[in-house]
């Protein structure tokens, strides 16, 4: 097989982080793309609910559950990337989202938020707090008239996360709040600490519990901080928290106590390792008596529970080892029953949300993937290079989700691969939300890109069909981004597109489409104005799909050349003829086939075109050479591994011959590629990295100036491009 580099570019719903209910019946995620989903429980199993992102927010930087209602409504508090914090009720009259504001500007406010509730009669109040580097910031309540406050902390500390737990402070006394915090020392960010903050005499003040000495590595992304309530034996509710660095053969720690009385218990670990990010298990408002507190944790792929005076316990790895999954949080479920089961979510090292649920018959695992999955890809290009960045290239890749939205990935690249530099860590890949063409429009299907070098910002389109019918393209100019409406011929719908070419002069993008009365349009500016030209259909005929199109260089000028499958199964050219555009039957491959699928078209030599489609009955690629004017030269191409072809992904140059690259998803559902240089018509299978990854569909792309790509999406809905080597 052909040795290429699969590069995964992810999808705008992987999931980064989740929090959860205790009744187990949904789960907040944030994804790469800054959007919040919601995966609730059904009669009919668990499915997926955008939220989306706040009014003043580009995107969400944390989110938690504040309740459900017996009805199923559910409340959330979002917190936007402008750090101002929203209530989200779906069911709401005056609409889903409303502001709690925000702290006063903070340059080191961070964004996480967690929650504090307290139960008073029927009601519950909601305590907001939101983590600075020096100081927490809290409001009490969710109404109007709420107000965000400061607590200081020590100056010389940095607030790293923060918790929230009721506990009573003796006995007889209502349980109140009191805020965890793990910090760590300005100048060495590798000697961390516990807080906690409760109120004394209407004021906040902060104890040191005391404790052994914490450490972590200074770029750990797996330190954890979670919090429960318990009761002792007495009947005394108790905050329980659990910290762990996940460095080396650090041991997770437990905190429990309240006010100013706390012990520290080392809990260690299942064995030597990396133990990543231990949870306690929440029990929920109302623990009960001397019931001990439970810890979930990940050494290697293997999840461990652990309770308070017992040992760690091998809970086992997903079904198959398919993946490692880092729990987020855990929930006792059915405390007060004898159905009592540890329910714990997690996120996969694939950004994929798990649940795993732990009782007397045994474990249980559920993959619940990731929301907002890609569909379709629409095209790439690459972008303006960076001054500071001049030995990296941005290439940008755009594609639609399953609510129609649309979306770019900014992904960096070497001048000659997708390799890149090691000062980009982790900002390879990026995804930012472009939106919809307009409201209660989506994006039905996409159409191609097209962008003009050489100026920065880079003028481009992307154009996509609109559930409306129109044609829409995100256009980027010296303004910025935005969407432009360009309708659709008189009367008409669009139902079909392909990319963009080049007009004459080449900085202005050309596109055909197929309209509802089954004629050729095309969309073109003249001048400052943009217009509809009806190309037609062939005589008697009428055009069941669009092939592709190029642009001819000729001594007349550059020729938008459209290529069409018709009704009775031949190929037909459009090719401007003066005023006017003439057609030309290039017929089929033989009298018994018929041209059912295109490929595409691209211009081989000067004056020439190569255009790759499928048969039928063979179910083969077919393809033919033609100058306008000369006899059409059919080649068969074959069938990849002689099986089925599941879908074709399109056509571009071959970088070192007259010729092009040919490429499909195989029945196999992999790629496969051909060339028409040459006389060897073999196939090729561009092998993922994986191998378990399949392909669904793409299309094919020339990025950095001249390597042949495609860009497809796999099985898990994720992106990849796919190149193969230079030369």
């Amino acid at each position: 097989m052909a040795a290429v580099t699969w590069v995964g570019l992810g999808s705008p719903g992987d999931v980064t982080w989740a929090r959860a209910s205790s009744e187990a019946t949904a789960v907040v995620v944030g994804t790469v793309g800054g959007h919040l989903y919601v995966r609730r429980r059904a009669d009919t199993g668990w499915r997926w609910k955008r939220v989306g992102i706040p009014p003043t927010g580009q995107r969400v930087r944390d989110a938690t559950l504040l309740a459900i209602e017996p009805s199923g409504a559910l409340t959330l508090a979002v917190v936007g990337g402008d750090i101002q914090v929203w209530l989200y009720r779906p069911e709401a009259a005056a609409g889903p989202w409303s502001s709690l504001g925000g702290p006063p500007l903070d340059p080191e406010i961070v964004g996480s938020i967690a929650i504090g509730t307290t139960h008073q009669g029927t009601g519950d109040q909601h305590t907001l707090l939101l983590r600075s580097a020096s100081q927490t910031w809290v409001r009490q309540g969710v109404g109007p008239d709420g107000t965000w406050f400061a607590i200081p902390s020590d100056p010389e500390l940095f607030v790293r996360q923060l918790a929230s737990v009721l506990a009573s402070v003796a006995a007889g006394v209502e349980p109140q709040q009191h805020i965890i915090a793990l910090v760590h020392d300005r100048d060495d960010e590798g000697a961390l600490a516990l807080r906690v903050a409760v109120r004394e005499n209407s004021v906040w003040t902060w104890i040191d519990p005391g404790g052994p000495p914490l450490t972590a590595a200074v770029d750990s992304e797996d330190i954890g901080l979670s919090a429960t309530s318990i009761r002792d034996s007495s009947g005394l509710m108790r905050a329980c928290a659990v910290v762990g660095t996940g460095f080396e053969e650090t041991t997770a720690s437990m905190l429990i106590g309240s006010g100013h009385d706390w012990r520290h218990v080392a809990l260690g670990q299942p064995g030597p390792g990396m133990f990543s990010a231990p949870v306690v298990v929440d029990k929920g408002p109302d623990p009960q008596h001397g019931d001990e507190p439970v810890t979930v944790g990940r050494l290697g792929d293997t999840l461990w529970t652990r309770s308070l005076s017992g040992d760690w316990t091998d809970r086992g790895t997903t079904p198959g080892d398919v993946t490692v999954v880092t729990p987020t949080a855990a929930f006792e479920v059915g405390a007060a029953t004898s159905q009592r089961r540890v329910w714990t979510v997690g996120v996969s090292e694939e950004s994929d949300l798990w649940t795993f649920e732990v009782d007397d018959a045994g474990v249980r695992w559920e993959d619940h993937g990731s929301p907002g999955s890609v569909t379709a890809v629409v095209g790439a290009y690459d972008d303006a290079i960076e001054d500071d960045l001049a030995e990296e290239r941005p290439v940008m890749v755009f594609a639609i989700d399953e609510y129609g939205g649309l979306w770019v990935c900014l992904r960096w690249a070497s001048a000659e691969d997708f390799t890149v530099s090691e000062g980009l860590g982790n900002q390879l890949s990026t995804w930012s939300y472009h939106g919809l063409p307009a409201d209660a429009v989506t994006s039905a299907a996409g159409v191609g890109v097209f962008t003009v070098a050489g100026g920065n910002p880079q003028p481009s389109w992307v154009f996509v069909v609109g559930s409306d019918g129109h044609l829409w393209a995100r256009t980027a100019e010296a303004a910025g981004w935005s969407w432009v409406d360009h309708g659709a011929p008189a009367g008409r719908l669009i139902e079909a597109g392909v990319s963009p070419i080049a007009d004459d002069p080449a900085d202005r993008p050309i596109v055909h489409v197929l309209a509802d009365d089954g004629r050729l349009w095309m969309r073109s500016r003249s001048g400052p104005e943009w217009r509809w030209t009806d190309r037609g259909t062939p005589q008697g005929q009428l055009i069941f799909a669009i092939v592709g199109a190029t642009a001819l260089v000729t001594a007349e000028g550059r020729l938008p050349l459209a290529v069409v499958i018709t009704e009775d199964g031949h190929l037909r050219v459009s090719v401007p003829d003066g005023a006017s555009f003439a057609w030309t039957d290039l017929g089929t491959p033989t009298p018994g086939e018929k041209i059912v699928a295109g490929i595409g078209v691209e211009v081989v030599t000067p004056g020439t075109v190569d255009i790759a489609a499928v048969g039928s009955p063979s179910k083969q690629v077919w393809t033919v050479r033609w100058t306008p004017g000369g006899t059409p030269l059919w080649t068969a191409r074959g069938r990849p591994a002689d099986a089925d072809i599941q879908t074709t992904v399109g056509t571009t140059p071959e970088p070192n011959a007259a010729g092009c690259l040919v490429t499909v998803i195989g029945n196999d559902k992999e790629i496969w590629v051909t060339t028409t240089a040459g006389s060897d018509h073999a196939w090729s299978r561009w092998d993922p990295n994986v191998p378990s990854t399949t392909a669904l569909n793409g299309k094919t792309a020339v990025l950095l100036d001249t390597l042949p790509c495609s860009v497809v999406i796999d099985d898990r809905r994720r992106v990849h491009v796919v190149t193969p080597p230079r030369g």
